[in-house]
């Protein structure tokens, strides 16, 4: 089968080299292959992957200057059931031939396997891409866009198609700008003390300096920056929505102004009325680890606690953990500064010991306090154990069929550290 398949590409890869009308087969008269696409930027080409990635159409793929998919899919017969019907009904000779010799049964499999190859030509194949005046437009667009985004000025995109008498046509993407716009002075607003002296630290790493070239793009990185180095900085409730940039432009002489403007803490009340509070520094009080969480269980009494350096941690049932083996997979500790990379770290090391489901982990307020938080860790244990078997058949120059057998047997905390023993066996006849 696979050789009849290389035959049949080779055989139509052969066809279209010698007859290139093939490629516009199925276009339209009204209609224009696309053959290129050219963007110019400034009279000059712009090649870049970028840029030419932000087109809505792209011709046809070609391999080695030939479009071989496209060849394929022209291959595909349009109606291809009644052309089926009709050549089988074609005189009353030839079909009495086919119901001679082919039963009814098998005469339909005839049908639909001719059918079912040519619907793999449509697939295997790639429709000619057809110049499309509205994905023009939406191209200019896209082209004007990142152009401005990436701090260029007096920027202008237009497009001209040249079309061709044989039903193709080539497409030029004309772009003109002006000198790019750069960032003159960075000025601060913060409402909060903290803010303002965790910033100065995490400054020098700034997206956004002074003299360079001015790009949206890097105010939404300097945006998550932010908010992620003051969130591992103690600041629980603090998140990218506070974080705004003022950018002046107007009459500036090519320099961009801009000011980071970070607003105070926004509560909103049960009544719906809002209040601004500073931001202050979270501290996590106490760590809770729940060690066989299960839903139905929740609000049920505990049998079995452990205190363990500042950790305390709970069981339905007797304890089957040792503390030592859990808490050093845990990076939040009691009485240190929040960090959310913790809670990362927690997870990824908690998942590491195949221990348990995925690992649920709960930061909650502390009534009276607006400087710490507790934290809950729910531990759902996976099966002590776990057996697993698998078979394969294999052929080899010392035996024609050879089967193998591998089981294993897996076993999930045996000795009380959460760790995993597995036993695992091989045979092959």
């Amino acid at each position: 089968m696979q050789q009849q398949l290389s035959k049949i590409i080779l055989f139509i890869f052969i066809t279209g080299c010698f007859t290139s009308c093939d490629t516009v087969k199925k276009v339209a008269e009204s209609e224009h292959l696309l053959t290129d696409n050219t963007i110019l930027v400034n009279n000059k080409k712009d090649k870049t992957e970028t840029t030419n990635n932000l087109l809505y159409q792209e011709p046809n793929r070609r391999i080695l200057g030939i479009p071989l998919r496209l060849h394929i899919y022209n291959t595909a017969r349009t109606n291809i059931d009644s052309i089926v019907d009709a050549s089988i009904n074609k005189t009353e000779k030839r079909k009495n031939k086919y119901e001679k010799f082919l039963s009814k049964k098998q005469l339909h499999r005839y049908k639909e396997s001719r059918i079912g190859f040519n619907e793999w030509l449509k697939s295997t194949g790639e429709a000619p891409v057809i110049v499309n005046d509205e994905k023009i437009k939406k191209s200019v667009i896209r082209l004007e866009d990142y152009y401005k985004y990436n701090g260029w000025s007096n920027v202008d995109v237009d497009y001209q198609i040249n079309k061709k008498e044989n039903k193709r046509a080539s497409v030029d993407y004309i772009v003109n700008h002006g000198e790019p716009y750069v960032i003159d002075t960075i000025s601060k607003k913060f409402d909060s003390q903290i803010v303002n002296t965790l910033y100065n630290k995490i400054e020098p790493n700034s997206l956004i300096k002074q003299d360079d070239q001015y790009k949206i793009s890097n105010l939404g990185l300097e945006r998550e920056r932010i908010s992620k180095e003051l969130r591992n900085s103690g600041l629980f409730y603090f998140n990218q929505d506070y974080i705004t940039f003022a950018v002046d432009t107007v009459e500036t002489n090519k320099k961009a102004n801009i000011d980071v403007i970070i607003k105070d803490r926004t509560i909103t009340n049960s009544d719906d009325s809002v209040i601004k509070l500073p931001f202050k520094v979270q501290k996590i009080k106490n760590v809770k680890i729940v060690t066989d969480y299960k839903f139905e269980n929740e609000g049920k009494p505990f049998k079995d606690s452990i205190s363990y350096n500042n950790y305390k941690l709970y069981s339905y049932n007797k304890m089957r953990f040792y503390p030592k083996a859990l808490t050093s997979a845990i990076f939040i500790t009691p009485d240190s500064i929040f960090k959310d990379i913790d809670r990362t770290l927690t997870y990824r090391h908690l998942n590491e010991l195949q221990a348990f489901k995925y690992p649920d982990i709960e930061y909650r307020t502390i009534l009276g306090s607006d400087d710490k938080i507790n934290t809950i860790i729910k531990l759902t244990p996976l099966k002590k154990y776990e057996l697993d078997f698998s078979a394969e058949a294999f052929q080899s120059n010392i035996q024609s069929v050879g089967f193998s057998f591998n089981p294993s047997l897996l076993i999930r905390n045996i000795f009380k550290g959460a760790e995993t023993f597995e036993i695992s066996a091989i045979g092959a006849l």
